[in-house]
């Protein structure tokens, strides 16, 4: 009960407002609640703590959590800790088992009761061996689910626990009944009940108890296991949900049998409200397609088919077959009954291919544990052959010291009659020929492993040529992270032969400033069961640090999925390394002198600006000091440039919006102009040099011309700047309009000979643009050109307003 209290607790964390605005992974929500309310200062404790959530979140998160599965089996290897490595090994078992994958789970479940078994853990042990009686129980297998069960049986008492000794005979029980033995059954029921009984396990003793009243379904005894079933539930734990959804399950399903559709629907969607309050997903899909059944049977095929679809997709998700066979029978049911034989045989199809798949399943499951079974034997078989070969040779020694007594006793008995004499001949022939069959029998097993052992070795030189002949160092590494194996590469790469590497921890190579990263790397490659690759610094014997390059490949047992150790690759990449930090220390010189030089051309325009100030102090000539003001601006223009170049981190390109942004404050600040409103729109794009000063200078013309002349004798007014690019990014278009005067009717911009607008014509020709001017409320300058080679485009349009 404290278990489940405690995942209540935990559920409720999952679900508060505040974890699911930081978009926490339940998973990890869990683990940190667990962190919090139970201790974890030994790594033992922290793999229990892994162990409980795997079971928390195994239906929701099968994935991450086979991989505390991983985790918690990792500490128990590290810490040398058999007892957790086979309650690991153990919830492996089940973890496969929910899966269906039952193969798998025998294994585990075997190799959890040899490590039991050698520890003396006895308990243990039973729990073991009733698992894989639960397992062929399932496959059908019942003599050998019986066999198992019978030797835990027989273990059980060997232990005080009445808790183990109950669950024993509860799978005994599940087994008889499967084997239509009802009697049996029942006994080994009873006798689980006293033990639970005995053992204060309240909450096993009423499951057991439900298992009892099944017999009254079996028996057709409808009215007497409705009484029963209902004082079940009184009797019950309110909190316990599970088992009360079971409880309405069972009453629902009696009154099913009896035709009392309305009562089942009330007693099936009391069993789904304590399933959901348990988040059991499997348990929920099963009472979704009860509900459906029932609604379709009182004829209200809507309302059916929303629990329906519910309870198919969740049973689909997590592969329970059984369930959507349950559902498509209801289904095929329902439109039989309506007269819908197209559906119905639609539906009656798919319910034959589900259930021909669960039969399949079953089989093959039984094939993969049998041929497991078979390879053992084998194994064991081949491992014997010596013992064999020896025992035939004692044999052969013993016939012949038998067949020279014989001849002895032939010898000084010379008067024996002929017919003994033939009949020890017929003897001797006889045990000739046994012996001639059992040594033919002996040699055809020899030479077959003969020829295995020359496939072996051949495949082992082969491997071993292309591992001595690499310029990579390649090693192995056991589940407990030591070396079992080096390449002679290692000489190469770290300065130590083969047999010295063997001796040394990957730690003890590696730069004690990047332990930390290479032991969270390895930590990864475990937990995503896949390869890595990374750079860091190891230490060669004379104490020389280097660059190194490793790969890791994780290798996992193919029928167990267990972690079996490392294979890694690893490569000297000093030389590569010193190259990169060459490039590197030389751009960064060069990025140096690059905005050096932006930052003197600034300055050398600075001081241009500042000559051209002091001339224009000492001149009254009108004329004179509007060309030094358009001189002036066009300096500027290009300075901005180099100003913006060496502020920022790219020393070739600028942000063109934000450039016109300053470039145009510039020149509304030189005119002073408080009653013109100027606007600059722009999508967001980066230039080269080459391309901004052109572009900037043919504003700085466009926009200084907008100001001397559109609004005259102080006239309100708006210019506005903009540039955009096309959907394609083919196209690039510059303008710059204002609502001035404009020019004179039928002007055009080529009768007037100015140096501003024949700059601008000689700076559109140079970024090979067309120029296009309007004569509407206002001059209008179009400039299209396609976009430089070097430019960028990146986001929206940009406005500023000055």
């Amino acid at each position: 009960m404290r278990k489940w209290l405690l995942i209540s607790v935990i559920l409720c964390s999952i679900n508060s407002p505040e974890l699911s605005a930081r978009q926490i992974p339940p998973d990890r929500i869990v683990l940190d609640s667990l962190f919090r309310l139970k201790p974890h200062d030994s790594q033992v404790q922290k793999a229990m703590i892994y162990m409980e959530v795997e079971e928390i979140i195994r239906e929701s998160f099968p994935e991450k959590s086979f991989s505390y599965l991983v985790s918690a089996l990792r500490i128990s290897i590290f810490e040398n800790n058999d007892s957790l490595k086979a309650n690991v090994m153990m919830q492996m078992g089940d973890f496969y088992t929910l899966r269906r994958k039952f193969k798998q789970a025998q294994e585990q479940y075997l190799a959890a009761r040899r490590t039991f078994q050698r520890i003396g853990q006895v308990p243990g042990e039973v729990r073991a061996l009733a698992q894989i009686g639960m397992i062929n129980r399932i496959l059908g297998n019942h003599t050998i689910a019986l066999d198992y069960l019978q030797m835990a049986e027989a273990l059980a008492w060997q232990t005080s626990d009445q808790t183990v000794k109950g669950k024993v005979y509860e799978q005994i029980g599940l087994t008889y009944r499967d084997k239509k033995d009802r009697q049996a059954s029942y006994t080994a029921f009873n006798r689980a009940l006293l033990l639970f009984i005995k053992a204060g396990d309240r909450k096993r003793e009423f499951r057991i108890r439900s298992q009892i009243g099944s017999k009254y379904l079996d028996e057709d005894r409808n009215e007497e296991g409705l009484a029963y079933y209902k004082e079940l539930v009184q009797e019950a734990d309110t909190s316990d949900d599970e088992l009360r959804g079971i409880l309405y399950t069972r009453i629902g399903h009696i009154y099913d049998k009896m035709d009392d559709t309305r009562s089942s629907l009330y007693y099936n969607n009391k069993a789904l409200q304590c399933r959901q309050r348990w988040r059991a997903l499997s348990a929920i899909s099963s009472s979704l397609i009860n509900i459906a059944g029932d609604y379709y049977n009182m004829d209200k095929p809507d309302s059916g088919k929303l629990y329906m679809d519910s309870g198919m997709i969740m049973a689909q998700k997590l592969d329970m077959k059984q369930f959507m066979a349950n559902g498509y029978n209801h289904l095929k049911n329902y439109y039989l009954r309506h007269g819908d034989k197209s559906r119905a045989m639609d539906y009656f199809a798919r319910y034959s291919a589900i259930s021909d798949q669960i039969s399949l399943e079953k089989y093959r499951n039984n094939i993969a544990i049998i041929v497991a079974s078979q390879k053992l034997q084998r194994l064991q078989e081949s491992g014997n052959a010596i013992v064999r070969r020896h025992n035939i040779q004692t044999l052969n020694l013993k016939y012949h010291a038998y067949q020279s007594l014989i001849l002895q006793i032939l010898t000084g008995l010379a008067g024996f009659s002929m017919l003994v004499v033939v009949m020890i001949l017929l003897v001797l022939r006889w045990n000739r020929r046994k012996m001639q069959a059992l040594n033919m029998q002996l040699s055809a097993e020899i030479n077959d492993r003969e020829a295995t052992e020359v496939q072996t070795y051949d495949r082992e030189t082969q491997y071993k040529f292309i591992t001595d002949n690499s310029i990579d160092f390649i090693t192995r590494l056991d589940d407990e992270n030591k070396r079992i194996y080096s390449s002679p590469a290692c000489l190469q790469v770290y300065g130590y032969d083969a047999e010295e590497m063997l001796a040394k921890s990957p730690e003890e190579l590696t730069h004690p400033d990047f332990i930390d990263f290479v032991e969270s790397e390895y930590d990864t490659m475990i937990e995503t069961r896949a390869s890595r690759q990374f750079t860091y610094q190891a230490l060669k014997k004379d104490g020389s640090v280097f660059w190194v390059e490793s790969v890791l490949n994780p290798l996992f047992d193919s029928i167990s999925g267990s972690f079996k150790g490392t294979i890694g690759v690893s490569r000297d990449i000093q030389e590569r390394k010193a190259k990169e930090f060459a490039i590197m220390e030389g751009t960064k010189q060069k990025e140096n002198l690059l905005k050096e030089i932006h930052h003197r051309v600034k300055n050398n325009f600075a001081i241009l600006v500042s000559l051209i100030n002091m001339q224009m102090a000492q001149t009254k000539n009108p004329e004179l000091l509007q060309s030094l003001t358009n001189l002036q601006l066009r300096i500027r223009t290009m300075s901005l440039v180099h100003e913006m170049l060496y502020r920022s981190n790219d020393f070739e390109k600028i942000s063109f919006p934000g450039y016109l942004r300053s470039l145009a404050s510039v020149i509304a600040s030189t005119y002073n102009r408080r009653d013109i409103d100027l606007v600059v729109e722009a999508d967001e794009v980066v230039m080269d040099i080459e391309a901004s000063i052109p572009l900037g200078l043919m504003v700085n013309e466009l926009l200084s011309n907008s100001f001397k002349h559109a609004f005259p004798d102080g006239r309100q007014g708006k210019i506005r700047i903009l540039f955009e690019i096309d959907s394609t990014g083919s196209t690039y278009t510059l303008v710059v309009k204002d609502n001035g005067v404009g020019f004179p009717e039928g002007a055009k911009p080529e009768q007037y000979k100015t140096m501003g607008l024949q700059v601008v014509q000689i700076l559109c020709a140079q970024v090979e643009g067309k120029m296009a001017f309007a004569n509407n409320r206002g001059a209008s300058f179009t400039i299209s050109f396609q976009p430089p080679a070097k430019s960028t485009r990146l986001h929206k349009i940009i406005s500023a307003e000055f």
